[in-house]
């Protein structure tokens, strides 16, 4: 999912001041040619650890809609059904563009909190897997292979990689034909073919541009949207908004710091030195010895500032991962690279690894990098320590990929009289808010949450998840209360030791108890007896099992690294780091005061 920061001056004012039309004047752009109901294709099946009832299937669409001939897309999609059938249904897209939405039915058929859950007392969740992501077509490159952190340090997208996959793709697909509008109608054809009146489209990230775009072309399909780090067509053009969003971003992040005890005595002058570091990049790739995840043995690669300001706006995605940035800094200020280039490899890795990459570039390469001007270039990115390397990487890798662009008439501004709710965060490098408050003009009947300090991927409190319910089963959210629960987000800590550093005052004992404990975890079991009874009672056998197939999907446990200890009369809290081949995870050890188990947290 998703949320966003940051100010685009007279452009945006500009923007503002664009004339509002009425919703008589709102037309939805014409669909393009349904696929034959005989198409439609189904099962009943079982998702998840809890072995929830669902049902899978396919609809047979053609690639080239307008033609309505010729080859064929198999959409896959899932539909975990509601504990009591009403013959509604949520539609979920978690973004990308790339991201598989059939590819988390298991996280949410097994999920116990949170809007969804709540929500599916009474809604069908419908999961569809976009043309060209998940099992429909996938378009899939590896632009970060593993075995090879010498291109992935170097450039975001490889061109020998860029070149070979296009080359692989384009005989056999049209990748020209895989935007955002053909797979909305994509969508509008599994709607209808299920026989779902209409839906509650509920997006993150790209899925919000989708969905808006969805509910252009289908307003009589659409029972209301909720959305959560909006990037609305026309306003939001990839990769624009990432130069001053990272830069809003990392000034906030800087502010934080300062008034962060930890921060501010250990990192006292991280803008200085974070200043410093972009400079020295700005001079040329910087060399530094990564362990590669694939041999494990030491090897010399070139970072590049493209890959290295990438890394830290991705990184400021996830709170808990931007805790880490100071001391990261701090270390190469010092030219101690390491932390640096764990962060590297961990953030290539894990974007890689969640969405059909050659995908993301059919979408962008037609529908927003032909429409960037250097004027836009200029502007976005004059002043921001990212500068113009994202946008310059993204137009190389879109010559290699050779699509034609979309009809211009989509970066029109999405006009729609559906009830929606915005979410976006102020802290958020990828889709500031700025767009949302940009896109509200034409949207009359939406409402924006701004969370104050919130990023793209953060925990966000209870009450959102509450807001959301409650807009959905009002379809309306006239009566929310929003400004209240927007105040109500906190950031992580920071953190003063780097991945790699141990705290001081391990307890071997403990560490060694919670390493039998993650080892039983990683099987899908755990010893009860060790738990207190509410802990228990939360880590059913699915929950279990559930939690055992995302660590897996982590690859290799390389490090189980303490990362410190606090006590209280009634509880003692001990924190590891533990580090995966594709990813870092945060696990949290809460004894109670007869030195059972009272807390178990593992947090990405």
């Amino acid at each position: 999912m998703t949320l966003r920061a940051f100010t685009r001056g007279a452009a945006f004012l500009g923007l503002l001041l664009l004339t509002w039309l009425p919703p008589s004047a709102i037309r939805a752009l014409p669909p393009s040619p349904a696929a034959s109901p005989a198409a439609l294709k189904t099962s009943p099946c079982r998702v998840g650890q809890s072995r929830a009832a669902a049902i899978c299937g396919t609809l047979t669409v053609f690639e080239d809609r307008a033609a309505g001939a010729g080859r064929t897309i198999a959409i896959h999609f899932i539909v975990i059904e509601a504990k009591h059938r009403t013959n509604r249904a949520i539609a979920f897209n978690p973004g990308g563009p790339g991201v598989s939405a059939t590819g988390m039915a298991a996280d949410f058929a097994d999920a116990t909190d949170g809007a969804l859950a709540t929500l599916h007392d009474r809604y069908d969740l419908l999961l569809v897997d976009n043309r060209g992501t998940g099992a429909s077509a996938p378009q899939n490159c590896d632009f970060a292979p593993a075995a090879h952190p010498e291109l992935y340090f170097r450039q975001m997208w490889p061109d020998a990689i860029v070149q070979s996959c296009h080359e692989r793709l384009a005989a056999q697909a049209n990748l020209s034909l895989y935007s955002t509008s053909a797979a909305s109608d994509d969508l509008d054809d599994v709607r209808a073919a299920l026989g779902y009146p209409k839906l509650v489209l509920f997006g993150g990230s790209y899925g919000t541009r989708f969905y808006l775009d969805y509910a252009r072309r289908h307003p009589g399909s659409v029972e209301s949207v909720a959305l959560e780090g909006v990037a609305p067509p026309h306003f939001y053009i990839i990769p624009l908004p990432t130069a001053r969003g990272a830069q809003t971003a990392i000034d906030r992040l800087e502010q934080a710091c300062r008034n962060d005890p930890t921060c501010s005595a250990h990192f006292p002058h991280f803008a200085e030195h974070f200043a410093a570091v972009v400079k020295r990049f700005d001079a040329g790739p910087v060399t530094l010895a990564v362990q590669n995840p694939v041999t494990h043995r030491l090897q010399n690669v070139q970072l590049t500032k493209e890959v290295f300001v990438e890394t830290i706006r991705h990184t400021m995605y996830f709170p808990p991962g931007a805790a880490y940035i100071p001391v990261t800094i701090e270390r190469a200020y010092r030219s101690d690279y390491t932390p640096l280039g764990e962060m590297v490899s961990q953030m290539a890795l894990f974007f890689s690894n969640i969405q059909a990459d050659g995908l993301n570039l059919s979408v962008t390469c037609v529908e927003d990098i032909p429409f960037i001007t250097e004027a836009d270039v200029s502007r976005d990115s004059t002043g921001t320590f990212e500068g113009d390397a994202r946008v310059r990487a993204q137009q190389r890798a879109c010559k290699f990929w050779n699509v034609d662009p979309a009809a211009a008439a989509f970066l029109d501004p999405v006009q729609s009289d559906a009830t929606i709710l915005m979410i976006s965060g102020s802290d958020d490098p990828a889709t500031p808010p700025e767009y949302a408050r940009a896109g509200l003009a034409y949207l009359p009947h939406a409402r924006i949450m701004l969370v104050s300090g919130a990023s793209h991927d953060s925990d966000l409190p209870p009450c959102v998840d509450a807001a959301i319910v409650a807009f959905v089963r009002a379809s309306s959210a006239a009566g929310l209360s929003l400004s209240r629960c927007a105040a109500a987000y906190r950031r992580p800590s920071f953190v003063a030791l780097a991945y790699d550093e141990p705290a001081a005052g391990e307890s071997r004992a403990q560490t060694t108890r919670f390493t039998k404990i993650l080892n039983s975890i990683l099987q899908g079991r755990i010893d009860r007896s060790q738990l207190t009874p509410a802990l228990s009672k939360e880590y059913s056998e699915a929950v279990l099992k559930g939690l055992a197939a995302d660590i897996a999907g982590l690859g290799e446990l390389q490090a189980i690294v303490f990362k410190g200890e606090t006590s209280s009369p009634k509880a003692r809290v001990y924190k590891y780091l533990l580090r995966f081949a594709r990813g870092t995870v945060i696990a949290t050890l809460t004894l109670d005061s007869s030195n059972r188990i009272s807390g178990l947290d593992f947090a990405g």
